[in-house]
């Protein structure tokens, strides 16, 4: 079973993502914090992430940058989320895998996870 892991410190999008993703038979790990996200990541080895850019006062680009410059985490695809635009040209010069815009439609977001698990 592949493992998801879901960083936002909007807590319903949170429930509502961890719902859909069991649902579509991944284990599903979540978190509103930054920090806890890098914890869990040692211990939960995720498949995939999905991180806000916004995470309350901390930045998910930069816990991207950091995901990417460990040998052992830079080949898990992440995507990075947000309602800001003009994110959309910078994803890439933290190293993420993708960008999604918010609000998404579930289709593409599923579609975006499984073009990069496969």
């Amino acid at each position: 079973m592949k493992k998801i892991l879901v960083v936002d410190d909007d807590k319903d999008l949170l429930v509502n993502m961890k719902a859909f993703l069991k649902r579509q038979g991944y284990e599903v790990a979540v978190t509103t914090s930054c920090e806890e996200g890098l914890q869990i990541l040692n211990s939960f080895k995720p498949d995939l992430i999905y991180m806000d850019i916004d995470v309350g006062k901390e930045d998910g680009r930069e816990m991207c940058r950091k995901i990417k410059s460990q040998a052992e985490y830079k080949h898990i695809p992440v995507i990075l989320i947000s309602a800001n635009h003009d994110a959309l040209q910078l994803y890439k010069d933290y190293g993420a895998n993708a960008f999604l815009e918010k609000p998404f439609q579930l289709s593409s977001f599923l579609s975006t996870l499984q073009n990069h698990l496969s």
